[in-house]
């Protein structure tokens, strides 16, 4: 039997190495990450954004004019709310897909995960309510009366409180998880929004955006120990890994306050994109992210230095409202 030709040799072996290109999964596991999940509230979409490689390497549909947003810790699961179509959306995280969505109250706007991933608090804004459901079903465990019109919360690194920002009210409603009901209500500065917990757990910042003040709460004492003025409209808040500082956006001012946590005072108050909102300190602790709403963009700082070191093209109007990134805070 006469053996094949060479060229055949290497026609086959072409045919085998591109049917064995094909057959690897092309798929965002595949990706390097981390990732940051930014809601487009302009064009009802999630911008996936691979951090190292400071691109958007994806782009999920969910309901209208998306607002809230929380990564679990193991960076498996991102939540998504959306006010006008009254959902919660759950995404798979590695995948980059929408793996289920619920109905849920009259404005659903903040939103926030329990350290161990198995609770997720959801603010609705019209209903004066917390919603309290289950992470992996999104079936509803409770409900949890706070004070008038909530918007931002922050879990303790402990998972022993929810910090619930009520605008209207002007307070902090701080809850009980194990019970699911408000122990105290702090009183603090005007039209509340933003909250962020420290990694020690031992002190809250509360955005004000009436007042343009940041107030910091003692969790110890549930009293507000000071009051630091920041830009005007400020919006949220985000905590360097280590503590030292602080990061709160500017909606009118286009820049951020960075606050020296010790010293409890700004520090600096450097420009950013139109309109910042959400803003996050992954967990390296080498950069800090911000998604400027009326510039289409995510923003990335070195937090030591403050030097801008990419402008990231996102999704129309962007707000990425909570943890939009695995560990962040």
């Amino acid at each position: 039997m006469p053996l094949p030709s060479l060229s055949l040799i290497h026609a086959a072996f072409r045919r085998l190495l591109v049917a064995l290109i094909f057959l690897v999964p092309m798929t965002p596991t595949a990706w390097a990450g981390p990732f940051a999940f930014i809601t487009n509230q302009g064009d009802n979409s999630v911008s996936i954004v691979d951090i190292a490689a400071r691109r958007v390497v994806g782009t999920v549909a969910v309901g209208a004019r998306p607002a809230g947003i929380a990564v679990s810790t193991d960076g498996s699961r991102a939540y998504v709310s959306s006010p006008e179509s009254r959902e919660i959306h759950m995404l798979d995280a590695q995948q980059h897909l929408v793996l289920g969505s619920t109905r849920l109250g009259q404005g659903p706007l903040g939103i926030a995960l329990s350290p161990d991933n198995r609770r997720l608090y959801v603010a609705d804004w019209h209903e004066d309510l917390v919603y309290v459901l289950s992470a992996e079903s999104l079936d509803e465990i409770a409900r949890i009366p706070v004070g008038d019109s909530p918007s931002g919360l922050a879990v303790s690194p402990d998972g022993a409180r929810l910090y619930v920002a009520d605008r209207d009210d002007n307070t902090l409603s701080v809850v009980d998880t194990a019970h699911n009901r408000v122990m105290a209500r702090v009183t603090v500065g005007e039209r509340t929004f933003g909250v962020c917990v420290d990694n020690a757990g031992t002190r809250v910042y509360v955005a004000n955006v009436g007042s343009n003040d940041v107030s910091l709460v003692d969790t110890a004492s549930l009293r507000v120990v000071a009051s630091i003025k920041v830009g005007s409209t400020p919006y949220a808040i985000a905590v360097t890994p280590d503590d030292r500082r602080a990061f709160v956006t500017n909606q009118h001012d286009n820049s951020i306050s960075v606050i020296d946590t010790q010293r409890q005072q700004v520090i600096a108050q450097p420009d950013t994109g139109e309109f910042p909102e959400g803003i996050i300190a992954p967990p390296d602790g080498e950069e800090i992210l911000i998604a400027s709403w009326f510039s289409n963009e995510l923003l990335v700082l070195d937090a030591d230095t403050l030097q801008l070191l990419e402008r990231i093209p996102t999704g129309d109007g962007p707000r990425a409202f909570g943890i939009f990134v695995a560990g962040g805070s």
